[in-house]
């Protein structure tokens, strides 16, 4: 396994998820977490770094509200529709862009941040505990990092409630040519005492798409996000259920 390039697969990241019902529970639950118990997203002047950022989707809607956006991504395509999704969402703002691996980003280069997004990347990774380490100097003290994962339990769940026990019974998970199904998924648990051990404060600890992923396919094209919207956020972070999401967010706290 190596460190995942989206050159190939961004186009196909665009289509099947930011621009479906599963981007938008994706970011309205971003946004409670945030409401809830983050930084005050209303006062512009944040200064945010978005690693790994993809197209910036809920980055660039920070830069509509004047923070200063940062976006980072190792496939020059995902950054080209990053600039499009900017200069659609938030016209006129101030974003600088860089085209790099993580190694790239450093305190000496870039200084700290008020907000560091790390968005659907540690699954892709071959050391994603490294990456979380070498990301925590750019957070300044009293910062926020917000980081959401590919959740281990509901690709095992969804293999073996589709009676594929093989691979649901295994703790590897083989990745299939074109698939956006990740070769790493993580342990919630895991990732938690990971955070912690790190010295943050994990203030969240939502599950993202525990009920529209686990309706059956047939159903699920009928469903509408109003219809889905209030049992996603009724039961996020109510476990069991906050577990079988497809991705789990947690927004963490760096103390002064």
């Amino acid at each position: 396994m190596q460190d995942q390039n989206f050159d190939q697969l961004s186009q196909q990241f665009q289509k099947q998820i930011y621009d479906t019902i599963k981007g938008q529970i994706r970011l309205a639950l971003l946004q409670e977490d945030f409401q809830q118990a983050g930084p005050d997203l209303s006062q512009p002047g944040l200064k945010v770094l978005d690693a790994g950022g993809g197209i910036g989707q809920f980055s660039a809607t920070l830069a509509a509200r004047g923070h200063q956006v940062t976006l980072c991504d190792l496939s020059e395509e995902m950054l080209k529709l990053a600039r499009e999704e900017f200069a659609r969402t938030a016209p006129g703002a101030e974003v600088q862009f860089i085209h790099g691996p993580l190694q790239v980003l450093s305190e000496e280069r870039l200084g700290q941040f008020d907000l560091l997004l790390f968005h659907a990347v540690m699954e892709w990774l071959v050391d994603p505990f490294e990456a979380l380490q070498r990301l925590l100097p750019l957070v300044r003290p009293g910062g926020f990092f917000s980081v959401m994962f590919y959740n281990k339990h509901a690709l095992r769940w969804r293999y073996l409630s589709s009676a594929q026990f093989s691979e649901g019974m295994g703790d590897t998970f083989r990745r299939r040519e074109g698939s956006l199904t990740p070769p790493g998924p993580l342990e919630p648990q895991q990732v938690h005492d990971w955070l912690q051990a790190m010295g943050l404060e994990v203030r969240t600890w939502t599950g993202i798409r525990g009920v529209y992923d686990h309706i059956p396919r047939q159903l699920r094209a009928k469903v509408t996000l109003e219809q889905v919207l209030p049992a996603e956020h009724q039961f996020a972070r109510v476990p069991p259920y906050r577990d079988l999401g497809r991705y789990v967010h947690m927004l963490c706290y760096r103390p002064l």
